[in-house]
Protein backbone atom coordinates (compact mmCIF):
# COMPACT_ATOMS: atom_id res chain seq x y z
CA UNK A 1 0.00 0.00 0.00
CA UNK A 2 1.54 3.15 -0.89
CA UNK A 3 2.43 4.97 1.91
CA UNK A 4 3.29 8.83 2.97
CA UNK A 5 6.25 9.50 0.38
CA UNK A 6 4.26 7.74 -2.29
CA UNK A 7 1.16 9.78 -2.16
CA UNK A 8 3.15 12.78 -1.85
CA UNK A 9 5.07 12.48 -4.79
CA UNK A 10 1.69 11.85 -6.80
CA UNK A 11 0.02 14.77 -5.37
CA UNK A 12 3.25 17.00 -5.77
CA UNK A 13 3.47 15.52 -9.69
CA UNK A 14 -0.34 15.96 -10.05
CA UNK A 15 -0.98 19.15 -8.93
CA UNK A 16 2.07 20.57 -11.40
CA UNK A 17 -0.04 18.76 -14.18
CA UNK A 18 -4.10 19.62 -13.19
CA UNK A 19 -3.95 22.78 -11.12
CA UNK A 20 -6.42 25.07 -12.77
CA UNK A 21 -7.69 22.41 -15.31
CA UNK A 22 -11.67 22.10 -15.75
CA UNK A 23 -13.29 18.86 -15.30
CA UNK A 24 -15.97 18.44 -18.44
CA UNK A 25 -17.21 15.33 -17.53
CA UNK A 26 -16.51 12.18 -14.92
CA UNK A 27 -16.88 8.71 -16.41
CA UNK A 28 -17.72 5.81 -13.55
CA UNK A 29 -16.30 2.27 -14.59
CA UNK A 30 -17.05 0.46 -10.94
CA UNK A 31 -19.36 2.16 -8.76
CA UNK A 32 -17.99 0.86 -5.67
CA UNK A 33 -14.77 2.88 -6.33
CA UNK A 34 -17.22 6.37 -5.46
CA UNK A 35 -17.57 6.36 -1.62
CA UNK A 36 -18.90 9.93 -1.45
CA UNK A 37 -21.85 11.06 -2.60
CA UNK A 38 -24.04 8.10 -3.79
CA UNK A 39 -25.37 7.38 -6.40
CA UNK A 40 -22.22 7.24 -8.67
CA UNK A 41 -24.47 10.05 -10.81
CA UNK A 42 -24.33 12.19 -8.34
CA UNK A 43 -20.60 11.88 -7.89
CA UNK A 44 -20.46 12.71 -11.37
CA UNK A 45 -23.17 15.68 -11.86
CA UNK A 46 -21.49 17.26 -8.88
CA UNK A 47 -17.86 17.18 -10.84
CA UNK A 48 -19.03 18.69 -14.32
CA UNK A 49 -17.27 22.26 -14.72
CA UNK A 50 -15.23 22.26 -11.20
CA UNK A 51 -11.77 23.09 -11.46
CA UNK A 52 -8.59 22.16 -9.88
CA UNK A 53 -7.05 24.66 -7.42
CA UNK A 54 -4.83 22.69 -6.17
CA UNK A 55 -3.57 19.17 -5.29
CA UNK A 56 -2.26 18.02 -1.66
CA UNK A 57 -2.22 15.19 0.56
CA UNK A 58 -3.43 14.02 4.48
CA UNK A 59 -2.08 10.94 5.37
CA UNK A 60 -2.31 7.75 3.00
CA UNK A 61 -4.94 10.17 0.54
CA UNK A 62 -4.47 12.34 -2.26
CA UNK A 63 -6.86 15.71 -1.85
CA UNK A 64 -7.91 17.61 -4.57
CA UNK A 65 -8.67 20.97 -3.85
CA UNK A 66 -11.55 22.59 -6.29
CA UNK A 67 -11.85 26.32 -7.10
CA UNK A 68 -15.25 26.10 -5.07
CA UNK A 69 -14.01 24.73 -1.77
CA UNK A 70 -14.85 21.16 -2.25
CA UNK A 71 -12.58 18.60 -1.39
CA UNK A 72 -12.05 15.54 -3.83
CA UNK A 73 -10.06 12.28 -1.94
CA UNK A 74 -8.22 10.28 -3.64
CA UNK A 75 -7.38 6.68 -0.96
CA UNK A 76 -4.98 5.17 -3.35
CA UNK A 77 -4.77 1.34 -1.15
CA UNK A 78 -3.21 -1.78 -2.37
CA UNK A 79 -2.99 -0.79 -6.32
CA UNK A 80 -4.53 2.66 -6.85
CA UNK A 81 -3.23 5.20 -9.46
CA UNK A 82 -3.41 8.48 -10.44
CA UNK A 83 -2.14 8.56 -13.96
CA UNK A 84 -2.80 12.01 -16.32
CA UNK A 85 -2.51 10.80 -20.40
CA UNK A 86 -2.40 13.13 -23.39
CA UNK A 87 -5.66 13.31 -25.77
CA UNK A 88 -6.16 10.08 -27.51
CA UNK A 89 -4.12 7.47 -25.47
CA UNK A 90 -5.26 3.98 -25.22
CA UNK A 91 -7.81 2.92 -22.74
CA UNK A 92 -7.03 1.62 -19.97
CA UNK A 93 -9.03 -2.24 -18.63
CA UNK A 94 -8.07 -1.02 -15.04
CA UNK A 95 -9.65 2.26 -15.11
CA UNK A 96 -12.33 2.60 -12.74
CA UNK A 97 -12.96 6.42 -13.06
CA UNK A 98 -12.27 8.70 -15.96
CA UNK A 99 -11.91 12.68 -15.30
CA UNK A 100 -12.05 14.13 -18.89
CA UNK A 101 -10.71 17.53 -18.42
CA UNK A 102 -11.40 20.30 -20.59
CA UNK A 103 -7.79 20.12 -22.42
CA UNK A 104 -8.26 16.60 -23.86
CA UNK A 105 -6.39 15.44 -21.74
CA UNK A 106 -7.49 12.49 -19.22
CA UNK A 107 -7.09 11.84 -15.78
CA UNK A 108 -7.41 8.64 -15.20
CA UNK A 109 -7.81 6.20 -11.43
CA UNK A 110 -6.51 2.56 -12.52
CA UNK A 111 -6.84 0.18 -9.61
CA UNK A 112 -6.33 -3.22 -10.81
CA UNK A 113 -7.81 -5.05 -7.54
CA UNK A 114 -11.03 -2.49 -6.51
CA UNK A 115 -9.55 -1.51 -3.14
CA UNK A 116 -9.53 2.13 -3.78
CA UNK A 117 -12.15 4.84 -2.37
CA UNK A 118 -12.55 8.27 -3.64
CA UNK A 119 -14.98 10.65 -2.26
CA UNK A 120 -16.17 14.51 -2.93
CA UNK A 121 -16.55 16.27 0.32
CA UNK A 122 -17.66 19.65 1.34
CA UNK A 123 -14.63 21.91 2.44
CA UNK A 124 -13.68 22.97 6.09
CA UNK A 125 -12.38 21.63 9.37
CA UNK A 126 -14.21 18.65 11.72
CA UNK A 127 -17.32 19.35 12.89
CA UNK A 128 -17.52 19.54 16.93
CA UNK A 129 -19.64 17.42 18.59
CA UNK A 130 -22.15 18.43 20.32
CA UNK A 131 -24.08 21.14 17.63
CA UNK A 132 -27.42 20.39 17.05
CA UNK A 133 -28.22 23.18 14.38
CA UNK A 134 -25.64 21.84 12.17
CA UNK A 135 -26.54 19.73 9.48
CA UNK A 136 -25.05 15.89 8.87
CA UNK A 137 -24.50 16.01 5.37
CA UNK A 138 -23.15 16.61 3.23
CA UNK A 139 -19.65 15.49 5.92
CA UNK A 140 -16.95 18.32 5.65
CA UNK A 141 -13.43 16.95 4.07
CA UNK A 142 -12.38 17.46 8.04
CA UNK A 143 -14.59 14.31 9.14
CA UNK A 144 -12.84 11.97 6.92
CA UNK A 145 -9.48 12.27 8.41
CA UNK A 146 -10.83 13.37 12.65
CA UNK A 147 -9.81 10.02 13.95
CA UNK A 148 -6.04 10.47 11.85
CA UNK A 149 -3.35 11.54 14.24
CA UNK A 150 -0.80 14.10 13.38
CA UNK A 151 1.79 14.57 10.06
CA UNK A 152 5.27 13.15 11.02
CA UNK A 153 6.79 15.60 8.48
CA UNK A 154 5.12 18.70 9.72
CA UNK A 155 7.34 21.37 11.94
CA UNK A 156 4.69 20.96 14.66
CA UNK A 157 5.47 17.49 14.84
CA UNK A 158 8.33 17.58 17.50
CA UNK A 159 10.07 14.87 19.70
CA UNK A 160 8.58 16.36 22.70
CA UNK A 161 5.33 15.64 21.11
CA UNK A 162 6.51 12.58 20.29
CA UNK A 163 7.64 11.70 24.00
CA UNK A 164 3.50 12.90 24.85
CA UNK A 165 1.99 10.60 22.66
CA UNK A 166 4.60 7.73 23.74
CA UNK A 167 3.46 8.27 27.70
CA UNK A 168 1.50 5.82 29.04
CA UNK A 169 1.00 3.45 25.37
CA UNK A 170 2.40 -0.14 25.86
CA UNK A 171 1.92 -1.36 22.47
CA UNK A 172 4.41 -2.62 20.67
CA UNK A 173 6.65 -0.06 18.62
CA UNK A 174 6.00 -1.54 15.58
CA UNK A 175 1.56 -1.80 15.87
CA UNK A 176 2.27 1.46 16.97
CA UNK A 177 3.86 3.14 14.36
CA UNK A 178 1.11 1.47 11.35
CA UNK A 179 -2.03 2.56 13.80
CA UNK A 180 -2.85 5.94 12.00
CA UNK A 181 -4.25 7.60 15.17
CA UNK A 182 -1.03 7.59 16.47
CA UNK A 183 0.84 8.90 13.62
CA UNK A 184 -0.84 9.36 9.78
CA UNK A 185 0.80 7.71 7.04
CA UNK A 186 3.69 5.67 7.83
CA UNK A 187 3.05 2.11 7.18
CA UNK A 188 4.64 -1.18 6.45
CA UNK A 189 7.92 -0.06 4.84
CA UNK A 190 8.91 2.92 6.80
CA UNK A 191 7.75 1.62 10.07
CA UNK A 192 10.59 -1.54 9.75
CA UNK A 193 13.25 1.41 8.39
CA UNK A 194 12.28 3.95 10.56
CA UNK A 195 13.46 1.29 13.94
CA UNK A 196 15.85 -0.40 11.78
CA UNK A 197 17.31 3.32 12.01
CA UNK A 198 16.53 4.21 15.58
CA UNK A 199 18.39 0.40 16.71
CA UNK A 200 14.82 -0.68 18.15
CA UNK A 201 13.22 -3.90 18.58
CA UNK A 202 9.92 -3.81 16.33
CA UNK A 203 8.44 -5.55 19.60
CA UNK A 204 9.39 -3.10 22.19
CA UNK A 205 6.65 -1.43 24.19
CA UNK A 206 6.36 2.02 23.86
CA UNK A 207 6.19 2.83 27.44
CA UNK A 208 9.65 1.71 27.98
CA UNK A 209 11.67 3.84 25.70
CA UNK A 210 14.08 6.33 27.28
CA UNK A 211 14.68 9.64 26.71
CA UNK A 212 17.09 9.23 23.92
CA UNK A 213 15.25 6.63 22.50
CA UNK A 214 12.58 8.56 21.74
CA UNK A 215 14.46 11.59 19.91
CA UNK A 216 16.48 8.43 18.18
CA UNK A 217 12.71 7.59 17.12
CA UNK A 218 11.66 10.91 16.39
CA UNK A 219 14.78 11.19 13.70
CA UNK A 220 14.56 7.99 12.27
CA UNK A 221 10.86 8.22 11.42
CA UNK A 222 11.63 11.75 9.88
CA UNK A 223 14.62 10.63 7.84
CA UNK A 224 13.15 7.35 6.65
CA UNK A 225 10.01 9.45 5.16
CA UNK A 226 12.39 12.22 3.69
CA UNK A 227 14.47 9.50 2.21
CA UNK A 228 11.46 7.72 0.73
CA UNK A 229 10.19 11.12 -0.73
CA UNK A 230 13.82 12.20 -2.07
CA UNK A 231 13.31 9.12 -4.33
CA UNK A 232 9.96 9.50 -5.06
CA UNK A 233 8.78 6.21 -3.03
CA UNK A 234 8.89 2.77 -2.95
CA UNK A 235 7.85 0.89 -5.92
CA UNK A 236 7.77 -3.57 -5.67
CA UNK A 237 4.55 -3.98 -8.10
CA UNK A 238 1.86 -1.39 -8.33
CA UNK A 239 3.31 1.72 -6.96
CA UNK A 240 4.32 4.30 -10.00
CA UNK A 241 4.21 8.26 -10.16
CA UNK A 242 1.50 10.28 -12.26
CA UNK A 243 3.36 9.64 -15.32
CA UNK A 244 3.70 5.83 -14.19
CA UNK A 245 6.85 5.82 -13.64
CA UNK A 246 8.46 3.49 -10.65
CA UNK A 247 9.52 4.86 -7.55
CA UNK A 248 13.65 4.35 -6.86
CA UNK A 249 13.54 3.91 -3.15
CA UNK A 250 13.57 0.22 -2.85
CA UNK A 251 17.22 -0.14 -3.55
CA UNK A 252 17.81 1.95 -0.50
CA UNK A 253 15.89 0.35 1.94
CA UNK A 254 18.15 -1.12 4.92
CA UNK A 255 15.77 -4.04 5.71
CA UNK A 256 12.57 -4.17 4.58
CA UNK A 257 12.51 -7.61 2.09
CA UNK A 258 15.66 -8.14 2.83
CA UNK A 259 15.11 -11.61 5.04
CA UNK A 260 18.78 -13.63 5.25
CA UNK A 261 20.66 -10.51 3.49
CA UNK A 262 23.32 -8.98 5.82
CA UNK A 263 22.54 -6.02 8.20
CA UNK A 264 24.34 -2.93 5.96
CA UNK A 265 25.37 -1.92 10.09
CA UNK A 266 26.88 -4.94 11.57
CA UNK A 267 26.46 -7.76 9.00
CA UNK A 268 24.18 -10.34 10.60
CA UNK A 269 21.44 -11.72 8.66
CA UNK A 270 18.22 -9.64 8.77
CA UNK A 271 15.17 -11.51 10.19
CA UNK A 272 11.35 -11.43 9.72
CA UNK A 273 8.36 -11.77 12.10
CA UNK A 274 4.96 -10.97 11.72
CA UNK A 275 3.48 -8.18 14.06
CA UNK A 276 -0.15 -7.86 13.65
CA UNK A 277 -0.57 -9.81 10.64
CA UNK A 278 2.59 -7.71 8.68
CA UNK A 279 5.97 -8.71 7.53
CA UNK A 280 8.63 -7.22 9.86
CA UNK A 281 12.16 -6.82 9.22
CA UNK A 282 15.10 -6.24 11.94
CA UNK A 283 18.70 -6.70 13.06
CA UNK A 284 18.30 -9.09 15.66
CA UNK A 285 21.60 -7.62 16.72
CA UNK A 286 21.16 -4.01 16.88
CA UNK A 287 17.55 -3.68 17.42
CA UNK A 288 18.17 -6.05 20.44
CA UNK A 289 14.87 -6.34 22.69
CA UNK A 290 15.64 -5.60 26.79
CA UNK A 291 15.71 -8.68 28.62
CA UNK A 292 12.85 -7.19 30.71
CA UNK A 293 10.90 -6.56 27.97
CA UNK A 294 11.38 -10.74 26.71
CA UNK A 295 10.16 -11.79 30.01
CA UNK A 296 7.28 -9.82 30.25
Amino acid sequence: MPELPEVETVARDLGRRVRGARIADVEVLWDRTIAHPQPPERFVAELRGASVARVGRRAKSVLVHLDDGRVLTVALRMTGALIVTPPGAPDDPYARVVFHLADGRQLRYRDPRKFGRIGLWEGGGLRRRGRVAERRAPYRVGDVFARHGPEPLMRSFSAARLADRLRGRRARLKTLLLDQSFIAGVGNIYADEALWRARLHPLRAADTLTHDEVRRLHRAVRGALREGLANRGTSFSDYVSVDGEPGANAEQLRVYQRTGAPCLRCGTPIQRIVVVQRSTHFCPRCQRLPVEAIAG
